[in-house]
């Protein structure tokens, strides 16, 4: 599990779609719905409930995207902190 598949988690919870998450990620629904599946394994929980009517978030779904959030929010946090710090220093 990457930084990146914990953000298309995000992203899809977000608009509540692949399709529209993976237009906003630039990559294919194919692409976004494969990294989710991995992601759904290596976990060993269904993330979303797919149906002919879009997609919601299965209970462990939501904890997950709790975590989720928390983690790519602090992640662009840090990035933020230190992204104009310059030239790296060394000590």
């Amino acid at each position: 599990m990457t930084l990146q598949s914990l953000r298309y988690i995000v992203e899809i919870a977000k608009h509540k779609s692949f399709s529209k998450a993976a237009s906003t990620l630039y990559m294919t629904q194919s692409a976004l719905s494969a990294s989710v599946k991995d992601i759904e394994n290596e976990l060993g929980i269904q993330i979303f409930l797919r149906t002919n009517r879009g997609i919601k978030l299965t209970p462990d779904g939501e904890d997950c995207l709790t975590y989720c959030k928390e983690i790519v929010e602090r992640s662009d946090r840090l990035s933020a902190r230190y992204k104009n710090r310059g030239a790296l220093h060394t000590y």
